[in-house]
């Protein structure tokens, strides 16, 4: 799919903020590919399409994990688990992005996993990183990138922070966010 296409689809599907978002995640991830040595053009169409699922209902969710043969077990999650998978299979089944980084990279947006492709690293940091989040601790994470260049670590510190949070909110944690914790423990 081409940058124009991506911008077109999201654009009119998504709300104003949650749209210019997606712009600041594409952005962030081609900076972010220049310096870990990344696909440029893969990462910021991967960015744009991050959040095509984002505010479809839980139904709509649920139908399309069905559909579209995703995995059972995501039936127990909620959208904020949900779109990353679904919105992946959209764009393979709906849109034909038959790029298997590009498919990874919008799967695991939220939840991360052990041993992730590159471009799914950078999309994975760059949703938490991009310039409009402001939540607690993000300019460590943003140093870390930027000054520090390492990218495992700043895996790490994000699904640190995710699962302590989940936990705090008496969340259920989906399993790959845990294998993302552990695998990247040992890799930072």
């Amino acid at each position: 799919m081409k940058k124009k296409k991506a911008i077109k689809i999201v654009e009119e599907k998504l709300p104003k903020k949650r749209f210019e978002h997606s712009l600041r995640v594409a952005e962030t991830a081609v900076k972010m590919a220049e310096i870990f040595g990344g696909d440029a053009e893969r990462v910021e169409i991967a960015g744009i399409l991050h959040d095509y699922a984002k505010y479809d209902g839980l139904s709509k969710l649920y139908q399309k994990v069905t559909k579209y043969e995703l995995d059972n077990a995501l039936l127990a999650y909620n959208s904020e688990i949900l779109h990353g998978p679904v919105g992946a299979a959209i764009m393979k089944h709906e849109f034909g992005v038959d790029d298997e980084e590009i498919y990874l990279a919008i799967y695991h947006h939220t939840t991360g996993r052990n041993q992730m492709t590159l471009s799914e690293k950078i999309i994975f940091v760059a949703d938490y990183i991009e310039p409009g989040r402001t939540q607690p601790g993000v300019e460590e994470i943003r140093t870390i990138v930027f000054e520090e260049q390492k990218l495992d670590k700043a895996i790490y510190e994000i699904s640190k922070r995710t699962v302590l949070y989940l936990v705090e909110q008496d969340h259920v944690i989906y399993p790959l966010t845990i294998d993302c914790l552990n695998y990247y423990n040992l890799e930072k």
